[in-house]
């Protein structure tokens, strides 16, 4: 005991782990990287959240803010769980030995972690993926393993499975192997997957969204034989949420910067404002383009909707619904139009379900004349906004909007007072 009080006051910083007094080195001593997350649950039900920092069958070194002397309960997944006591004697600061004092498992009690147990808690991603692969057949080994590994590394997710869950599936049951014990994978979906991999007898990937819409999984399903699988998981919600962030983020950019060279006359907008834009004012016309003879039909719905319009002014606006229909046709197969007057502006407005444009090339898109991919808007989209007041823009997977903003004055009010 004095061992860990002098070194607490003569060497706060010194590692625990790196102590042989600790947890003393044999060849069942191991340092998992990263530390496994764990929580530490007392008698009444409160949870502290640790860090597995070295462990043998016996043992754990943990780091966590829970009190110690104490007894707590480990669940490593629904039907294995440990008791832990932690030792005030060994450690120092947040750092203590949890001695183990039973192993419940389903088939009944130990006093220690089973090898396998243990291998697979004190495993490295490399090793539970070798793991995972053991049975399979000899020639397809490596094939596996190595697309698993790259699936690991290029997933930017799992930093040794420290936000993933390994499960192994046989006879119709998955049995869980490592990783995070508390991930709360849907399990119906799961197991749909591994059988399609099974059935079919290669490796199936998919993202699944939770029954409540809070959580996003990526599971990965590699058969190993016409029973039996493996199951990689990963809760990939946060890194959703962070592309999500970091996509707003760029959009804002371009949003800025298009408005700021249009001089606030092109704007990039969100489906919330879109939706407002094309719903104020009154319908004068709609229509809908599936095919090319679609296009001068509506050019002449619109010029009997606005008949008292100046000549010059209702031919830009057939002229700019002409080019925004013929994008539609183009890109998308189709969409749909109409016209809404509010005072004196006119909007014309064409939907379509294409596969929209692409965030990185709005700006050319949009500015640049001449400029054309499979998604972008072409000459066309240069001279609408040439001719239109304002034009507003909302893209993405679903289908592109755009809403073309006119200002108009009645043919009789730019005529002269004859009486005058």
């Amino acid at each position: 005991m004095r061992r860990c009080l002098e070194c607490a006051k003569k060497e706060p910083d010194r590692y625990c782990v790196e102590c042989h007094y600790f947890i003393q080195p044999s060849p069942l001593r191991r340092v998992p990287s990263p530390p496994v997350r764990v929580l530490l649950e007392d008698e009444h039900g409160k949870q502290y959240p640790a860090l597995i920092l070295v462990l043998n069958t016996r043992e754990f070194g943990l780091e966590t803010a829970a009190p110690v002397p104490g007894r707590y309960v480990i669940r490593l997944q629904e039907s294995l769980w440990v008791e832990v006591g932690g030792l005030p004697f060994k450690g120092k600061n947040n750092v203590h030995v949890f001695e183990i004092l039973c192993v419940h498992r389903k088939q009944g009690t130990a006093p220690r972690l089973s090898k396998e147990e243990y291998q697979l808690l004190a495993g490295s991603a490399s090793e539970l993926v070798q793991e995972i692969s053991r049975r399979l057949p000899e020639h397809l080994q490596d094939l596996v393993r190595e697309k698993l590994l790259a699936e690991v590394e290029k997933s930017e997710l799992i930093n040794a499975l420290k936000v993933g869950k390994v499960m192994k599936y046989e006879g119709g049951r998955f049995r869980y192997l490592s990783g995070q014990a508390d991930l709360d994978l849907p399990m119906g979906e799961a197991e749909k997957l591994m059988r399609q991999a099974i059935r079919q007898a290669e490796h199936q990937r998919e993202v699944i969204v939770s029954a409540d819409g809070q959580k996003v999984f990526d599971l990965h399903c590699v058969p190993f034989d016409h029973r039996s699988g493996g199951l990689l998981a990963f809760d990939i919600t946060e890194v959703i949420e962070k592309e999500r962030k970091m996509h707003q983020q760029e959009v804002q950019a371009y949003r800025e910067a298009i408005a700021a060279v249009t001089g606030g006359r092109l704007y990039l907008v969100n489906s919330e404002e879109m939706e407002k834009v094309v719903s104020e004012g009154t319908e004068l016309a709609q229509g809908e383009v599936r095919q090319t003879h679609d296009i001068p039909e509506a050019r002449q719905v619109m010029r009997e909707a606005l008949p008292g319009l100046d000549s010059r002014r209702r031919h830009a606006i057939e002229l700019c619904l002409s080019e925004a229909l013929a994008n539609a046709l183009k890109h998308a197969g189709g969409g749909w139009w109409q016209a809404r007057q509010s005072g004196d502006t006119v909007r014309i407005i064409v939907q379509d379900r294409g596969p929209g444009i692409k965030t990185s090339e709005l700006a050319r898109a949009t500015l640049m004349q001449h400029y054309s991919t499979k998604n972008s808007l072409g000459c066309g989209f240069t001279l609408m906004l040439y001719y239109a007041d304002y034009l507003y823009l909302n893209t993405g997977p679903s289908g592109t909007t755009l809403a073309l903003e006119f200002g108009i004055v009645p043919a009789d009010r730019l005529k002269p007072d004859k009486d005058q």
